[in-house]
């Protein structure tokens, strides 16, 4: 039979017998999991063994593609990373766009699982349909610019695409994140630090066959769709990316400002995208097949090398190639630009103005591989934990931790990826850290199940109290407890795309040529969060760990904090939506039998 949109092939690959296989999981199982979260979770609880050490060798890593990633539609380049959290120690995934997951599925691959560990630094080099493992010592401790240009030296192809890590994720950063091209990362919960204790440095794929489409020519209309609205839809993004609407949050009380304390910050239109855009930006990037082009793209230098790049014809009417007054740094543009999470994160929330500084810390940990936002909100809670004398010079070797030293964070930057001094101890994420101190630095932390928090305040945006509290992952943003969005998650279309539910099915349809229905939608996106919900069980999550941080009970100047009572009603509806029990969240057999997980929950 013809297939549509998959190829009907897993690649799993043993690192520690240097080997491979190819599994056929048949066509009921594509259309049953859609890939992304699906995928993950399927695997996770296959073959990852009840507390198992995330940092160690029964975890594995997959690489989950959806079944739109790589069709030619804007939207359609996105893929998800998925493991044992070792931040959070329960279900991790992590999604990231640009061109990697379209590539690996031109190579003729639906999705990879990383089994084992590699006695010494290794990477993958997938072409079309052949693997080789390469020798990776040469670029073990290397940033990821060099890694690669290396590689694609090395491999003499200069269109293969780069998934790796950089020294973060080498060093064990428990926030550590899987970049590729440079300035597109797999971000949240800590899947870089998983590759990096697999010795697995990076996985470059060239491929050079076409998704096939059931309807190309309905797939072509709804890309036109796109384009010709842009005005309409999608101008916001294209001229900012996101951040353009931080002053907004700010008038109204809602702008994470030094520990998620205040709702506002005197000097927000310092540091939004508007200011990204007038003072340094070049041009904006997009990812595989979308017109939308919504990254941005800062360049930073002294002023004497401003002025050249600013008459070259590359830049002529693509933007300010910005200058650092005080001659301090140099921000390349091949690592993209902070977005509104690390421009908040990195800046904001941490009591910083300076915009220079926050686009150097940003551009660091794009070539070390950091999570902007864990790292922010660890370094909020360590300034604060300083602040209160919770923290003190003694604990952090010599080195005060200040809100609004600008320069101070990025050179904590640095030290936490290579956990030098106090970076060793905030490399382990805030949660871990408060740990380790005690003395009632737990009170300071904004951590659900672990995972630090985005940059959306709960009292500011009822929309986001389910997705903190309910989301496997923890603190995450997204609202993936949504059908509308776990579904995205799963068969990889962006959330940031106009898409009303009617075009995503017609996009999946002319993608798959399934009969798919609305219904069978909201399903796919249910079986989803149904499978996370059942690994995070089996590891020791329960009832308790669906809850906002202390922090969130207390008031901000316009926004009430919410109560206990507040928060279990809202746990307890989303569970009795989901067919999951009132009391603790487990998920009922009918509610399995429904959605055909007999067999993945067998294991729990």
């Amino acid at each position: 039979m013809d297939r549509f949109g998959y190829w009907n092939k897993i690649l799993h690959v043993n690192l520690t017998e240097r080997s491979t296989r190819i599994e056929e999981p048949g066509d009921v199982f594509f259309r049953r999991y859609g890939g992304g979260r699906g995928l993950i979770a399927h695997y996770l609880l296959k073959y990852v063994p009840k507390g198992a050490d995330p940092l160690g060798p029964d975890n594995v890593l997959v690489f989950a593609p959806g079944v739109l990633t790589g069709a030619p539609v804007p939207g359609a380049g996105r893929h998800s990373v998925g493991a044992k959290s070792p931040l959070t120690g329960g279900f991790g995934e992590s999604e990231s766009g640009g061109f990697w997951g379209a590539e690996l599925k031109r190579a003729g691959w639906d999705g990879i699982v990383v089994h084992g560990v590699s006695a010494t630094p290794v990477y993958l080099w997938i072409n079309e349909g052949r693997v080789e493992f390469r020798d990776a010592t040469h670029l073990w401790g290397k940033i990821t610019g060099e890694v690669q240009d290396t590689v694609l030296a090395e491999l003499g192809d200069p269109r293969a695409r780069v998934a790796q890590i950089g020294p973060a994720g080498e060093n064990l950063v428990r926030f550590a994140v899987i970049a590729n091209e440079l300035n597109e990362v797999a971000g949240r919960t800590g899947m870089g630090a998983v590759m990096g204790s697999k010795r697995l440095k990076a996985i470059v794929v060239r491929g050079k066959t076409p998704v096939k489409l059931a309807d190309a020519k309905g797939l072509n209309a709804v890309a036109k769709w796109v384009s010709s609205t842009m005005e309409q839809n999608h101008r916001a993004f294209h001229e900012f990316g996101t951040g353009a609407a931080m002053q907004g949050k700010n008038l109204e009380g809602g702008m994470p400002t030094l520990n998620y304390r205040l709702g506002a910050f005197e000097h927000v239109a310092k540091v939004d995208a508007i200011a990204v855009r007038d003072q340094m930006r070049v041009k904006m990037e997009a990812c595989y097949a979308c017109s939308v082009r919504c990254k941005k793209v800062v360049h930073i230098e002294d002023k004497e090398e401003a002025a050249r790049q600013a008459s070259e014809t590359l830049y002529q009417g693509k933007g300010t190639v910005g200058v650092d007054p005080r001659g301090r740094y140099r921000v390349d543009p091949r690592y993209g630009g902070p977005e509104y999470e690390s421009l908040a994160a990195m800046g904001v929330n941490l009591g910083l103005d300076d915009l220079v500084a926050i686009c150097k810390s940003n551009e660091m940990c794009n070539y070390l591989g950091m999570d902007t936002v864990s790292l922010g909100a660890t370094l909020a809670w360590a300034m604060e934990c300083f602040e209160k004398g919770v923290l003190t010079l003694d604990d952090t070797g010599g080195v005060p931790l200040r809100f609004r030293d600008a320069d101070a964070v990025v050179k904590l930057v640095e030290m936490i990826a290579y956990r030098r001094g106090v970076g060793d101890l905030l490399a382990e994420g805030s949660q871990r850290a408060a740990r380790r101190i005690g003395r009632g630095s737990e009170a300071y932390l904004t951590t659900v199940k672990g995972m630090e928090m985005a940059m959306h305040d709960p009292r500011h945006m009822p929309v986001m109290r389910a997705s903190y509290m309910l989301a496997p992952t923890g603190g995450d943003h997204m609202r993936q407890t949504e059908y509308r969005n776990g579904l995205r998650n799963q068969v990889a279309l962006c959330h940031f795309l106009a898409y009303d539910d009617a075009q995503s099915l017609d996009i999946i349809k002319a993608v798959t040529g399934w009969d798919i229905t609305p219904d069978e939608m909201a399903t796919t996106a249910r079986r989803g969060l149904t499978l996370a919900r059942l690994f995070n069980l089996r590891e020791g999550f329960t009832r308790a760990d669906d809850r906002l941080p202390a922090r969130f009970s207390e008031d901000l100047p316009k926004h009430k904090g919410l109560t206990a009572a507040q928060q279990g009603a809202i746990v307890t509806e989303y569970y009795l939506k989901q067919g999951w029990d009132p009391e603790g969240g487990v998920p009922t057999k009918e509610t399995i039998r429904a959605l055909e997980i007999e067999a993945d929950a067998v294991t729990v």
